[in-house]
This record gives structure tokens, C-alpha cells and sequence, in this order.
């Protein structure tokens, strides 16, 4: 397999274990989850080797402080003007003089607006959400790409820009791309009740600690009314169901920023005439998908058969997860492992029985009832009950040691926090603080985002959920309650309908055990393209580490437009053109097998 790939990413090893021994996160190692997740191919180079880069890399990223000193290594600069481009992510330091640029003060916490320029195929139309960062001091020959939003401490800067050099280009992002993905995805350690919303909407400090509690994403700044809704007047009364639409969390901030980094990965290339292949997140010709998961809370029989006849209705398959103590008659049970329904744990640590507190011989307890209760040896998920959380990352090694793969438990419990709160559509690997390395939990995280349409959430929030994880290629989820769904003919008849209009849009529901399944295949799967020995197409190589059926590779290619028409020349699979990220791919829908796999595309002429 060949691994001289087009992107190559510089890591400082000294300053990694520096930053870790001084107590200081190294944010700048989740570039890999980034990477990683979309199947983009790398290089990883030391900053000695980045001081002349090899002649066939097209993309070279900083992903953190960069030490490199171009006065001192001329043939950096000799790279880039003759058409290498690099990416800095952060404090240009040393390299300020070739990208441009200098840093100014630092931001702790702020809004980010992406302007329109051909780097982005897909901008945001609203700020972003940025944790950390450096207000940038342009030159005159660079275009400004994105700018801090304004704030009564400082006016509008410049937070991202582009310089030309010759043939070649410098990106200097300016925003800590890496700290925004991961404190908006995984918050900030839960140790007290969170600040509830100024209007009413979300009540946070219900004294139950929760992942709400820990949230990074801002209720003043970052929620919006659902489209068509009338705009609050007053303050709002929590109660259920919601007397009226309420601000949600209408974007997936950290996906969004995923996005802007991949984008300008992919432009970068194109500009280089370099060929960038991924892996596309669900199978050939499927943008997004949906999930469906259900709580078994209370354990009444009645509530079960209810659920599951409105998931019949629904002709879906859900995750259903089983909270303890008690558990339903062996009847439905059985009932619900016949219908096809996920077996999931649904750990219990409101204090509302013995052993439903918050504990690792609690969780490692409930596991085994769950077990027992459903005759299902190997549960792979998880929901925690009212989303309790504290601490950071601890809750991820519980999960680790019992073999729980994928948990659901990140997602909203009041009403004003509803839609994504996490900032994500997408599954991630989290990572730990300093104290461990940085290193990544072997627990995939599936958001939530919203809970009992019609009862806990409005209905108004159904379409912004799946709007928001259609545009980013991830996955939307709506979880349900038996009771509910037995008491609440609205929520039954939400359901079904939210069912069918996810079908209608060409998204599939699936388990937690399949997206679990689905993705660790995916990251078994390194790729790699290049020119044909005729220079008249592509030849595309993938790894994989287990068969994956329907699998999409897809290939930035230099001009492409929707009118091209692509052909696999040599391999079996077929091609054809498609939209991700607001950008042209082809994409090659394969089988990929065990071990190598090769194709030869081309464009017809």
C-alpha cells in the first residue's frame, strides 16, 4: 500500500509531552480524530522533516504551534511558492512572515463569521462557536477568510486568511479548531448544575447532574426559534408538553467547524492538482441516515406494548434501552428481540433504587442485570437515564472495561435545550485531558438530540434536526418513552410521522449497533490515489481491515463539475457524481473486501 499521501501533518512530539507534563491539553492531537473520521490519508512528518517537504505533498498542516523557522530552512519557502500550501492552526509563530500574518491578543470564548470566498463550498450562515484562539493582524496581501465577531472588550479581527505566494499558498486559521470541536462535543467537567437560560427554556439547575451541566455552546448566543415560529415574548414556562415553540440549538457547531477545516484541505489540494480520496460516512448514494432509541423507564408492561406498536407503525428498528431496577414480563422481552430491536443498557444513577447511583460497581452491577434481563450477552450500547454525567471522561472508562462500545447519553432534557447542544450530528471518539496522554476512549459518542416530539420536545424542532444532520452527512436522533408513547396519542402520531419523513428524504434509521458496526469498519479502511501511469485517470487503492458492503470512496478531482461523467476503467463498482460538504466528489460505490482493493477511474471525454 502506498503511503505517500497528498496531506501531511506536522505534530511536535517534544511540544506535545511539554504542554501534557506542564498540565496543559494538547489539543492539536484530535487533528487525527478529524482526519480519521473522514478517512483522509496523511503523512505524519516532524517539524525537521517539514522544513523541506517532500515535492509531493500538496498540503502541509500545522495542526500545532509550529517551531520551524523559515529563515533558517529556505526550502520551506521554496515548497510553497512553487505551489505547496500550508495550513497553520492556531499562533502562526515563526512562520508569520511567509503566512503574512502576526496573532494579537488572545480569545478565550467568541463567535466566529466565515465570509464568502471560494475556499468554502459550504459556508455557515451563522457565527460559529469558537473555544480559543488568536485575533490575527493581516498584511496587506492577504484576503481575510473569517473574522471575530465583535465584543465589548474588543472590535471585529480578522480570524482566518489566506496569502498567495507565488504558486502557492498559506492558510493561517486563527481559531483553535481542535478545542472548539471537543469542548463544544464533549463539554466541560460536571461537577455542580449548569447556568439555566435567562428566558425560562431550559431550567438547568434542577439539582441533578447532567450533561446539560457542562455544556460549552451558549443559550444567549448560539439557539435559534425553529423556522416560522413566533419569537418569545416574556418569560417562558417549562412545562410539558410545550405551550409553545422555544429557542433551539439549530447547528451543529462542531461539525460545522470539522467542515471548514476539511474544506479548506480539499481546496488546497485542487489548487494543487492533487488527488484527496475519503471515505464517505454512511454507504454509496446515502447522505445522512437516522436513529431511533427508546427508554424503558418505569418497566410497565403496558408502556412496552405501546412502544412497540408504535415502532411497528413507525417500521422501525430501535435501540431500546433498559433502565433498572425490574424489567418487563419475559413476554415482552422476547417481544422486543423478535421485532428486531437493539438490547441497550439504560444505566440508572438517580438514586431512586439500590445501586442507582453514579459509581463504576453501579454501572458494572446494572450491565450484568441487563444482561440476564434480556438474554443478551453482548451489549454493545448505552443511554444515561435523565442524561446524568459528572466529571469529564471518567464515565468513558467504565465503558471501556465492561466493552460498552457506542453511548447516546450527550443530548438535552429541557425543552430550550433541545436540537444540538453537543454541537454534533456526527459519532467521535472522545479524548481524555493531560493527565492521560490525550489519548482517545475506545467508546464511540452518538449524540442525542431530542427527546418525546410532541411531549418533551416541540414538533417545530423535528424538521431543524434533520435539515441540520442532512447538511453535515451525520446522523439525527430522536429518542422516545414508552409511557409516552402509551398516554400521549401526539407524541404516538410524531413518531410514525417523524419516521417516514426521515425515509422520504432518503435517510435510513439504524441502530446504535449498526452505526457502532458501521463506523469501526470504516476506520479499518486507510486509502490512497494517484495519477495512472497514462496520466489519463485515477488508480484508487483501499486497505480494509474487514469487508465493508456499499462502501463510498470518494475523490476530490482537480475541475470537477456536475456534468462530468466518471468510469471505473479497471475494479468492480460503479462511479458517479454527488454533493458532500457543499462540494463535487466522484464517488465509487465498492465492495471493498479484507485486504487490498483496487479501481482505476477515469472521466469520459
Amino acid at each position: 500500500m502506498p503511503a505517500r499521501h497528498a496531506v501531511a501533518v506536522v505534530i511536535d512530539d517534544a511540544a506535545t509531552q511539554r504542554s501534557q507534563e506542564g498540565g496543559a491539553d494538547a489539543w492539536w492531537l484530535y487533528v487525527t480524530e478529524v482526519l480519521g473520521h473522514a478517512r483522509v490519508p496523511f503523512r505524519s512528518l516532524t517539524p525537521d522533516e517539514a522544513a523541506t517537504p517532500p515535492d509531493d505533498v500538496a498540503v502541509l498542516v500545522f495542526a500545532g504551534p509550529p517551531t520551524l523557522d523559515p529563515a533558517a530552512s529556505p526550502g520551506f519557502e521554496r515548497w510553497v511558492r512553487a505551489g505547496g500550501t500550508f495550513v497553520v492552526v492556531g499562533d502562526p509563530g515563526p512562520l508569520s512572515a511567509v503566512a503574512g500574518v502576526t496573532a494579537g491578543g488572545t480569545v478565550d470564548d467568541g463567535q466566529v463569521t466565515i465570509l464568502d470566498s471560494p475556499v468554502w463550498s459550504s459556508r455557515p450562515d451563522v457565527g460559529l462557536h469558537a473555544v480559543g484562539g488568536v485575533r490575527l493582524t493581516p498584511g496587506e496581501d492577504v484576503e481575510v477568510l473569517a473574522q471575530w465577531e465583535p465584543t465589548d472588550e474588543a472590535g471585529a479581527h480578522p480570524a482566518a486568511v489566506l496569502r498567495r505566494l507565488d504558486a502557492g499558498l498559506a492558510v493561517t486559521l486563527g481559531i483553535d479548531v481542535w478545542q472548539s470541536i471537543v469542548r463544544i462535543q464533549q463539554g466541560y467537567t460536571v461537577d455542580a448544575d449548569g447556568a439555566p437560560a435567562a428566558d425560562g427554556t431550559a431550567p438547568i439547575d434542577d439539582g441533578i447532574l447532567k450533561c446539560e451541566d457542562g455544556m460549552a455552546l451558549s443559550f444567549e448566543h448560539d439557539r435559534a426559534m425553529p423556522p416560522g415560529e413566533p419569537e418569545l415574548t416574556g418569560r417562558f414556562e417549562h412545562t410539558y408538553p410545550p405551550p409553545s415553540a422555544v429557542p433551539m440549538f439549530d447547528q451543529p457547531h462542531a461539525d460545522l467547524w470539522r467542515s471548514v477545516f476539511l474544506q479548506t484541505v480539499w481546496w488546497a489540494a485542487e489548487h494543487a492538482a492533487a488527488v484527496v480520496p475519503w471515505l464517505g460516512y454512511w454507504p454509496a448514494g446515502v447522505a445522512a441516515v437516522a436513529h431511533m432509541s427508546h427508554d424503558s423507564d418505569g418497566n410497565v408492561d403496558e408502556h412496552g406494548q405501546a412502544a412497540l406498536d408504535a415502532f411497528a407503525a413507525a417500521d422501525v428498528e430501535v435501540t431500546w434501552c433498559h433502565v433498572f431496577p425490574g424489567g418487563y414480563s419475559p413476554d415482552i422481552l422476547a417481544a422486543i428481540t423478535a421485532a428486531g430491536h437493539e438490547n441497550a443498557l439504560h444505566y440508572n444513577a438517580m438514586g431512586d433504587a439500590d445501586l442507582a447511583t453514579w459509581g463504576w460497581p453501579q454501572i458494572r452491577a446494572q450491565y450484568a442485570w441487563a444482561q440476564a434481563v434480556t438474554g443478551t450477552e453482548d451489549i454493545v450500547s448505552n443511554k444515561n437515564h435523565y442524561t446524568r454525567w459528572e466529571g469529564w471522561t471518567e464515565f468513558y472508562t467504565w465503558c471501556e472495561r465492561l466493552g460498552l462500545q457506542i453511548d447516546e447519553s450527550r443530548g438535552p432534557s429541557k425543552q430550550g435545550s433541545v436540537g444540538f447542544l453537543f454541537g454534533t450530528a456526527h459519532v467521535s471518539f472522545p479524548i481524555a485531558d493531560a493527565t492521560q496522554g490525550n489519548r482517545y476512549f475506545d467508546v464511540l459518542n452518538l449524540p442525542l438530540h431530542t427527546q418525546d416530539l410532541a411531549w418533551a420536545g416541540h414538533e417545530s424542532v423535528r424538521d431543524v434536526i434533520l435539515d441540520g444532520a442532512e447538511a453535515v452527512h451525520g446522523v439525527a436522533h430522536f429518542l422516545f418513552h414508552g409511557p409516552h408513547l402509551h398516554l400521549r396519542p401526539l407524541t404516538r402520531a410524531a413518531c410514525v410521522a417523524v419516521a417516514e419523513e426521515a425515509r422520504r428524504r432518503g435517510m435510513p434509521w439504524w441502530t446504535s449497533r449498526q452505526i457502532n458496526t458501521w463506523e469501526r469498519g470504516r476506520r479499518g479502511v486507510t486509502l490512497s490515489a494517484e495519477a495512472s501511469a497514462d496520466q489519463d485517470g485515477w488508480v484508487v487503492r483501499a486497505q480494509a481491515a474487514d469487508a465493508i458492503p456499499s462502501a463510498s470512496v470518494l475523490l476530490s478531482l482537480p475541475g470537477l463539475d456536475a456534468n462530468a461523467e466518471p468510469v471505473v476503467r479497471d475494479g468492480k463498482g460503479s462511479a458517479r457524481v454527488v454533493t458532500r460538504h457543499g462540494r463535487y466528489f466522484v464517488e465509487l460505490e465498492v465492495d471493498l473486501v479484507a485486504g487490498d482493493n483496487n479501481w482505476t477511474v477515469a472521466l469520459s471525454r
